[in-house]
């Protein structure tokens, strides 16, 4: 019994079982005009051509990434195809990974399956030609999937955390816009600084910034006048009406003879994060306490909130409505809630802003 226990120990390793630790990864995502592919868009003109790029890496710097034990999964959203004239056999990651595509529920998913190993501390970036054939915003996403198909190899991902990535993208009416380079938001309380970088600038007239709030529609906050320069900085407050958990923010160019061109698409906090906002006290709230006082550090409570108490994992343990009016504070029951880490979301319903809070039940 011994030597047969012996035998599968040392024989084990010419089975083919074997284990492997390392880091497929993702980089952001970029849509850029086709030709020499350097100017960024998420504004893609209807039945217009742009370049993909997605970015792939293996940041373990020791172990590659064995054949057959992950794909890469790019789903164009609902508003995009892959160029008809565009062959996958020229992905220039091909030597890697073998990509298909296929049409389902209104949706082309490409798909890279692992088909050579995957080099330790591996980046390049596989580029696609795509088409807008429908007018509206959608969402590109990419997930970098640990699979371990046909392989005896198991593959353990060191950090599962950076295997996504997403690009917001709109197709429009109109011509590819070639004047911004790059655009850069920034969020402090309640101001937004947007930072636009801009070549070509020929005839234009004035720049502006347009924020949504329910990603369909535009509103101006902000204009500047065309002064031939590299790089234009916005600032602005949030609009009250605009005080919600995210908005979409773009750049507006307008030539003197009315021409329009528009900046990718950049997502922002459209919440106050201010410490004039809302304090609360006392937290932890005590185990012989049932409530906790939530205080307006300036100025009212005004409208109708909704009040959510939500587990750090997401679920919603309490909700409950208020009606506030020139208040400057209330108490809040805890007296159904288990100890624990929770989120309290305070939403004015009112104005569509929002505050959240975290807070300890002992």
């Amino acid at each position: 019994m011994k030597k047969i226990l012996l035998f599968l120990f040392i024989a084990s390793p010419f089975l083919g079982f074997s284990q492997v630790t390392a880091d497929p990864s993702l980089d952001p995502m970029k849509i850029t005009t086709t030709g020499n592919g350097t100017i960024l868009v998420t504004e893609l003109p209807l039945n217009g051509i742009v370049k993909l790029k997605v970015p792939i890496l293996n940041r373990n710097t020791s172990n590659a990434l064995p054949i057959g034990t992950c794909k890469v999964k790019v789903n164009l959203g609902s508003k995009l195809i892959l160029d008809p004239l565009f062959n996958l056999n020229t992905v220039n990651t091909s030597n890697f990974f073998s990509w298909t595509a296929v049409a389902s529920g209104g949706t082309v998913q490409i798909t890279g399956d692992l088909i050579a190993q995957l080099p330790a501390n591996f980046s390049d970036t596989a580029y696609f030609d795509v088409k807008g054939i429908i007018l509206g915003i959608s969402t590109i996403t990419t997930n970098f999937l640990v699979t371990n198909h046909n392989t005896n190899t198991t593959l353990s991902d060191e950090n599962g955390n950076n295997n996504t990535a997403s690009t917001l993208y709109a197709i429009i009416a109109g011509v590819v816009p070639v004047t911004f380079t790059n655009v850069y938001t920034e969020k402090k309380d309640c101001a937004i600084k947007v930072i636009v970088d801009t070549e070509n600038e020929i005839n234009v007239n004035r720049y502006e910034v347009e924020i949504s709030k329910d990603f369909n529609t535009f509103e101006t906050v902000s204009s500047l006048k065309a002064d031939n320069l590299k790089r234009y900085i916005f600032n602005f407050e949030t609009p009250g009406i605009y005080k919600v958990p995210v908005l979409l923010v773009r750049v507006k160019s307008i030539d003197i003879d009315g021409k329009i061109q528009y900046s990718e698409i950049k997502k922002v906090s459209g919440v106050c994060n201010s410490k004039e906002g809302i304090s609360f006290y006392p937290n932890p709230v005590p185990k012989n306490s049932t409530t906790f006082y939530v205080k307006k550090d300036n100025g009212f409570f005004n409208g109708t909130y909704s009040i959510s108490v939500i587990e750090m994992s997401g679920k919603l343990v309490k909700n409950t409505e208020m009606k506030l009016y020139n208040q400057v504070g209330f108490n809040y029951n805890m007296e159904a809630v288990s100890a624990g880490v929770y989120f309290i979301k305070i939403f004015n319903i009112s104005n569509n802003s929002l505050e959240i809070l975290k807070v300890i039940k002992q």
